[in-house]
């Protein structure tokens, strides 16, 4: 299973590697003790089985003899867990550990090596069980020494709970010592994170590139393109300006031309004055949203106390000769989710268009709720009637074609909400009686 967090990736990855090796090294290090062990009681089941064959004699008659003070006391306590039998010939000499039981001990072996085996005693007892044959005094006998290993198994088995239980430990605190190494590794990115809201928020024009060697690649990248967008849309913007402009004049001649013609002539190319008009008309569009926009290289957002000033100042200028009120509400420290240029064409378009239609008065008003901005501008010109709210909306549309103006300003401004993620609404303002445009655009949304 993949997760989408470098973190739980780390994580899981850790945790996986660790069990591993920790059943592994679990398994391992039981076996090792078991063996450690085994191989100690082995070695002292010898030693007991060399003490017997010094304590054991053989008389005249070839009778095997045992002295019993060469032989442990703990081989006289009756069940005490350690236990032997001694055969020579057709005799056979039992500890009195054993009480009245006995230890099985296998038939016809001739080898002189040593025989472990694991077999069931006394009362039950798990026994470790040696055996071999020697020979003293030219005769032959077979040494069986047994010990109780119930209370070594016991604490083995208790060895590995405890080290199962501090392994377990250990891995609690290696996930978290790795999680506050990846939380500390991770800071950079962070830090990246919060130089692209400070980018988007119009604070910085590049990520900064003091960050880690395996994130710098892609910062470089982010900015190249950053870089390579900012000069594209400039190059755009100067391109629009100057194909208007040298367009501009030309038609200017042409409708000089036209001016000069008889009633007769005028009328016959009537369509082509109508067509020069529609391209004057764009034409001047275009002129007006390169003045609107200004020489701005950034992608800053659109500040109202910095950036609406001059916005305003430069429709008074277009407008000077119109005696128009405007009244601007709520606009105190408001950065509008939009980047400079997109927020500076919307209102241009929206107060150009308030501004060719008013009479006297304009309102611009601001609002945030339920994480959207409302915009909304009034004026107290004609107005529309419901039904023409969708043709405005339509590129190219005006509502009085003897007007002076563009018919793409409001198709322009949604275009640029809608690439916001935005709604845009028209209707009769309430107060005023003329037309009202509310814009709402989602707070956290980005164009697209």
């Amino acid at each position: 299973m993949i997760f989408r967090s470098l973190r739980a990736n780390l994580n899981l990855g850790l945790l996986v590697t660790i069990i591993v090796l920790a059943v592994v090294l679990w398994a391992l290090i039981g076996i090792a003790v078991e063996k450690i062990t085994g191989e100690y009681i082995q070695t002292r089941l010898e030693h007991d089985a060399e003490s017997l064959l010094v304590a054991s004699q053989f008389d005249n008659d070839g009778e095997l003899i045992l002295d019993e003070k060469k032989i442990q006391n703990i081989y006289h306590r009756p069940f005490s867990g350690h236990y032997f039998i001694i055969q020579a010939g057709d005799k056979t000499h039992y500890s009195r550990s054993l009480w009245d039981e006995t230890l099985h001990v296998p038939k016809n072996r001739k080898t002189d090596n040593e025989v472990i085996s694991h077999q069931r005693g006394p009362r039950n007892q798990s026994l470790l069980v040696r055996q071999q044959r020697y020979k003293k005094q030219g005769q032959e006998l077979l040494i069986v020494t047994a010990e109780d290993v119930s209370h070594i198994a016991t604490q083995i088995h208790r060895f590995r709970k405890q080290f199962g239980a501090s392994i377990l430990l250990i891995i609690i605190v290696l996930l978290a010592a790795q999680s506050a190494i990846i939380h500390f590794a991770m800071r950079p990115v962070r830090q990246a994170q919060q130089a692209i809201g400070r980018l988007e928020s119009g604070q910085a024009s590049q990520l900064p590139e003091n960050v880690p060697a395996e994130v710098l690649p892609l910062v470089r990248e982010v900015n190249r393109l950053l870089q390579r967008q900012q000069q594209r849309l400039e190059r755009s913007r100067n391109a629009m300006g100057d194909v208007a402009h040298a367009i501009k004049t030309p038609l200017a001649l042409i409708h000089q031309w036209y001016e000069g013609l008889d009633g007769s002539e005028q009328q016959r190319h009537a369509q082509v004055l109508q067509q020069i008009r529609q391209i004057q008309q764009r034409v001047d569009s275009e002129l007006k949203r390169a003045r609107l926009a200004g020489d701005r290289r950034s992608h800053k957002r659109f500040h109202l106390q910095q950036d609406l000033p001059p916005l305003l100042d430069t429709l008074e200028r277009l407008y000077q000769d119109k005696s128009v009120a405007l009244e601007v509400d709520n606009a105190e420290d408001v950065l509008l989710p939009l980047e400079k240029e997109d927020a500076t064409e919307l209102l241009g378009n929206l107060l150009d268009n308030a501004w060719k239609w008013a009479n006297s008065r304009i309102r611009l008003t601001f609002s945030e709720q339920n994480e959207r901005l409302s915009i909304t501008i009034e004026d107290d010109g004609p107005g529309i009637d419901p039904q023409q709210a969708i043709t405005l909306l339509q590129r190219g549309q005006r509502q009085d074609e003897t007007v002076s103006g563009h018919g793409i300003g409001l198709s322009i401004v949604k275009q640029i909400v809608e690439s916001y993620h935005g709604t845009l609404q028209l209707d009769r303002s309430p107060a005023f009686g003329g037309l009202r445009v509310i814009v709402q655009l989602p707070l956290f949304g980005g164009s697209d």
